[in-house]
């Protein structure tokens, strides 16, 4: 029999208690000077009351879950910028739980200095409780860059030195690509050869790749050179290559102390700038969602949980940017322990889904959760909806992975198309589409065409 103090179930109530109990202790702190002559004693018979205590008891119960969903209770958490987010994420969902029972019952006092209050403790509190129940002893801001370096000879292994020397806590290479036979490599990079540019698509099919950098000689290599950058580019994968392939009799000195890796095709101010703001508006966008639309998530919370038997949210592994994986929250409409490996099937076809489901898929209120999604940074308000494994595995042509090279999103290109019943093919045109043009006022078109396209045809984000 393990130990209590193991216990999930019982750190995860602890963990409710005290929560509460800061959330009690905000509103103590705040109304500190509003406290009669008679003391805290005094102030706190006049609050305790059944409505009070009900509260309390829903309140501790929603934080274990919320945190639960959040994977907050997890001792394999890794990458603090993940743990930030989903931290935040819990913290601002229940204050703004906390702030409707306020407003609810009119409450009197400073309460806006309440939440503030609660929200910065409570975020603080959690963090520090993760970060020391947490197995890690070190954290990643973000996941290494997953990098193939073209080439075998000299210029391969000067790229080669630099990752590990200069980059090797942002980049990680998986091995080498070159035409060359492996008995005139060098045996270290003989024994991390991945195959020869032939080989190269469908390694890019099959595996997470990030960059491709070019280091061979470009006189002799030219062609295989550009046979792998086209194959690349395709795929959606980055391209660099070393900054000596051209001698230079002035500036040496500069050139030293710049960096050894350049981008083919550089992004530009504009853009980068452009994609800052569009995170923005991703947060401000699902953050208002969240605290807006909370009282309808904890109506279709209650409704699951009083129909059927289950957890209240269905979480189901996909493909998201550069096709990493992450787990995306929905709704529950389906039956208990039913494990769909599917893309959403469809309502009228499912014997498996709930009545109270059917009418969640046909209103596309199942898709609500996926706000959290959107402020975990997973997702964007828009862009290619996110695959699900099943589907990635049967793709047969590199070029799709291209459709991971920017954010997945809640709308998109086809989403709003005046054809509901577009191919396979049609869609992944769509995706190609909204990638090549994008820019903020395709984003915020699509996101106005959204809400008519969901009012016109509810089955549009199946």
């Amino acid at each position: 029999m393990p130990r209590l103090r193991n216990s999930p179930a019982l750190l995860a109530a602890l963990d409710s208690l005290i929560a509460l109990g800061l959330a009690v202790g905000a509103v103590v702190w705040v109304n500190y000077r509003y406290i009669p002559h008679g003391g805290f004693a005094e102030f706190l018979m006049i609050r305790i009351t059944l409505l009070n205590a009900s509260f309390s008891i829903v309140f501790a119960i929603l934080w274990k879950q919320c945190l639960t969903v959040l994977g907050l209770y997890r001792r394999d958490l890794d990458g603090l910028r993940s743990l930030v987010l989903r931290t935040l994420t819990a913290c601002a969902i229940m204050t703004a739980l906390l702030d409707l029972y306020l407003q609810g019952r009119h409450a009197r006092g400073p309460i806006p200095e309440i939440l503030v209050s609660f929200l910065v403790v409570a975020f603080l509190y959690e963090t520090c409780r993760v970060l020391v129940c947490s197995q890690h002893r070190s954290w990643h801001v973000v996941e290494p860059e997953r990098v193939i370096i073209l080439g075998s000879g000299r210029r391969a292994s000067k790229a080669w030195r630099e990752l590990r020397i200069q980059n090797h806590r942002t980049k990680r290479l998986l091995g080498f690509v070159d035409d060359r036979h492996p008995d005139s490599m060098p045996p270290d990079i003989a024994s991390r050869l991945i195959g020869n540019v032939d080989d190269l698509s469908g390694y890019l099919l099959k595996n997470i790749v990030d960059e491709l950098i070019v280091a061979i000689p470009m006189r002799s290599c030219y062609d295989v050179a550009q046979r792998a950058v086209s194959i690349a580019e395709a795929a959606g994968v980055r391209v660099v290559c070393l900054n000596d392939v051209f001698r230079l009799a002035q500036e040496k000195d500069v050139r030293r102390r710049a960096a050894l890796f350049v981008e083919l095709v550089p992004k530009d101010h504009r853009r980068e700038t452009a994609e800052t703001a569009k995170r923005i508006l991703d947060v401000l966008g699902a953050a208002a969602g969240i605290v807006l639309l909370a009282p309808i998530f904890l109506a279709i919370g209650l409704a699951i949980k009083l129909t059927s038997r289950g957890s209240i949210f269905f979480v189901q592994e996909r493909h998201g940017y550069g096709r990493r994986r992450f787990r995306m929250f929905k709704f529950r409409s389906m039956v208990r322990n039913v494990s769909d490996q599917r893309v959403d099937p469809e309502p009228h076809l499912d014997a498996r889904i709930t009545p109270l489901g059917r009418f969640l898929r046909r209103t596309l209120l199942d898709e609500l959760p996926v706000l959290w999604n959107v402020l975990l940074g997973d997702m964007s308000l828009v862009g290619p909806r996110p695959m699900s494994t099943l589907d990635v595995s049967q793709f047969g042509e590199a070029q799709l992975m291209r459709r991971f090279s920017v954010r997945p999103g809640m709308t998109g290109n086809w989403q709003v198309a005046e054809d509901s019943s577009l191919s396979f093919e049609q869609r992944v045109a769509l995706d190609f589409s909204y990638i090549d043009e994008w820019s903020l006022v395709l984003d915020l078109k699509i996101l106005a065409r959204t809400v008519p396209a969901m009012l016109k045809r509810s089955g549009a984000f199946s």
